[in-house]
């Protein structure tokens, strides 16, 4: 996003970091409401939370970022540093799975890939020869292979062009997020950065 627009829509630390604001009531806000009875340290964070961070660095871009969450009931540093490592971990996870994600889809291009070949190399060793003697289901059969094989090669390309890059794309998001720079304020001492 051009950086006019993100000084209209964002405001930014003296050393140019876009700053992700977050203002909610109480902690209990940013996580889970299903486990409410869970400590802090088991719950899952709120949805809603997790798609407006996603959704903000997407936003910004390439540029630097922090995220800073102003809360309007008092909290304890122990409270605020289980926030942070949640945050941190949660999205660490979602790194983890976008990884798997991303491997599974080259072991999909290799394999696809590797059978288009061996499919190809099939139909060139025990090419048929052009007879009227050789039987129907025989040609049928060496067709149906080169078909299979122009299939699984198009499948690999595919997945190899358009496949992979939703996964690293999501898992660079991830990353940035789990390290990038959180701040917990109290909305009632709140200064500006």
């Amino acid at each position: 996003m051009e950086q006019g627009l993100l000084e209209n829509r964002y405001e930014f630390t003296k050393d140019g970091k876009a700053i992700i604001d977050i203002s909610v009531e109480s902690m209990n806000d940013l996580f889970n409401s299903f486990d409410k009875k869970a400590t802090f340290v088991k719950r899952e964070l709120d949805q809603d939370f997790v798609d407006y961070i996603i959704d903000s660095v997407k936003e910004v871009g390439d540029s630097e970022f922090l995220i800073r969450v102003s809360i309007d009931q008092e909290y304890n540093m122990l409270q605020e540093n289980i926030l942070r490592k949640a945050v941190a971990n949660y999205f660490s996870y979602l790194y983890q799975i976008e990884n798997r994600n991303l491997r599974k889809e080259m072991r999909k291009f290799s394999l696809l890939g590797l059978l288009g070949v061996v499919l190809f190399t099939m139909v060139y060793l025990y090419k048929l020869p052009d007879t009227p003697e050789i039987e129907l289901w025989k040609k049928i059969f060496q067709e149906g292979v080169v078909v299979a094989a122009w299939v699984a090669i198009w499948e690999a390309v595919t997945s190899l062009i358009f496949g992979w890059n939703p996964y690293y794309l999501k898992r660079g998001i991830y990353e940035r997020i789990a390290t990038a720079e959180f701040r917990v304020v109290n909305n009632l001492l709140r200064f500006e950065y």
